[in-house]
């Protein structure tokens, strides 16, 4: 069998190369095309899980196959999303759900929000609160619209368990026009009464009188839902409530010579980029996986070179059981107890840091060094074989 240093070493010196070999293999081809081709029609966590394929493709990307039968778990996760320190996905210790939550967010692209109950209204009695979805705006208190800068999306509200309400937004110098004193500077205020008035014109079978926007501190964009009686009997939604949800998801642009512009939302981020992003990801993962398959070390290698470069402190290391076998193999240490107390972990992280320089790994020359050795060192351990280049490393063998 070929070493964990020379495997590792042919998929990392051209990884550009791996990367467009997996993506051509049929199988993996194949469901790339369904993801790119499908994840666009979806509108709700709903619709997201019930495409077995679709969602085994997303957790695949993320690493979390291992997941895949936990549904009821990733509902949470998708919907409660990031926005608050205390969603679900924030309070986990795997960071994997967070990035999951950030990329599925209905939300996308994006952000997202979900009401929930129990606040006390005036009367003392329980009141729903709805559900809030603030943006971040760009630095400067205006936008310019007066060229081909567009926001185009999706804003949708799930109404109650069975139920999602959408309206498509279009803001751009055509439908502004009419309605603003200067395209090059658009006031908060202004695109606040162009985005309501485009929802009073989806009709009350889509957002009418469901959600409404307005302006927050910093003129920042809010979206909440609203309590919703239709005037002529039908179903009536209150503004908050466990069901009750808002999502941002950007759609493509009305032509292909229009430029993306953030209002808050992120809506400057395109939908072929989102779909990029994760089948990347995918294809990155899959190569891991694979590889893992034949050498556990070659797995662990490709994994510590993708996630090293973002790391900020040994705790990051600690944290994760992976990057935490790569460092205690390359300093020669035990693997950290479960059970370890805080003044054990924080020793750990003590020599980590004094071992390891977690800064380094932004340089890819130190970074390729160390996975390296890292590499020549399982060789050593864990191969019978020894290839002559670990002597390089000043590594004996078997």
């Amino acid at each position: 069998m070929i070493d964990t240093l020379s495997s590792y070493s042919l998929i990392a010196r051209d990884l550009t190369a791996s990367l467009k070999r997996k993506a051509a293999d049929p199988a993996v081809a194949r469901d790339t095309r369904y993801y790119a081709d499908h994840i666009g029609a979806v509108r709700s966590v709903d619709d997201f899980l019930a495409d077995k394929r679709l969602y085994g493709y997303a957790m695949r990307a993320f690493g979390l196959e291992d997941m895949i039968y936990a549904k009821a778990f990733m509902r949470k996760v998708l919907t409660e999303g990031v926005s608050s320190g205390t969603s679900f996905a924030n309070r986990l210790a795997d960071d994997r759900y967070v990035a999951f939550a950030r990329a599925f967010d209905f939300a996308s692209g994006s952000a997202s929000a979900r009401g929930t109950d129990g606040t006390i209204s005036e009367t003392g009695a329980a009141a729903p609160v709805p559900a809030r979805l603030s943006g971040n705006p760009p630095d400067g208190e205006t936008f310019d619209f007066s060229g081909s800068q567009e926001a185009r999306f999706a804003l949708s509200s799930q109404v109650d368990a069975a139920t999602t309400r959408s309206a498509t937004i279009l803001l751009n110098r055509d439908t502004l026009a009419a309605s603003v004193a200067d395209l090059a500077r658009v006031t908060s205020t202004e695109l606040a009464d162009a985005i309501d008035r485009q929802i009073a014109a989806s009709g009350e079978t889509n957002l009418a009188g469901k959600v409404s926007i307005g302006l927050g501190l910093g003129n920042r964009l809010f979206l909440e839902t609203t309590a919703y009686a239709p005037p002529f009997g039908g179903p009536a939604y209150a503004a908050g409530g466990a069901n009750r949800s808002l999502a941002v998801r950007n759609l493509a642009l009305s032509d292909p010579g229009r430029t993306a512009i953030d209002i808050g939302f992120g809506t400057a981020l395109a939908p072929d980029a989102q779909v990029q992003n994760v089948t990347d990801a995918y294809l990155r993962q899959t190569i891991e996986t694979q590889a893992g398959e034949e050498d556990t070390g070659v797995r662990l290698a490709l994994y510590f070179a993708r996630k090293a470069p973002d790391l900020t402190s040994a705790y990051e290391i600690l944290g994760d059981p992976a990057l935490s076998q790569v460092a205690n193999t390359v300093l020669g240490l035990p693997a950290t107890s479960g059970a370890a107390t805080s003044e054990a972990l924080a020793r750990r992280a003590s020599l980590i840091e004094a071992k390891i320089d977690v800064a380094s790994f932004r340089d890819p020359a130190k970074l390729e060094a160390f996975v390296k050795r890292f590499a020549a060192i399982w060789d050593a351990q864990n191969n019978a074989t020894q290839a002559p280049v670990l002597a390089l490393f000043g590594v004996s063998g078997s």
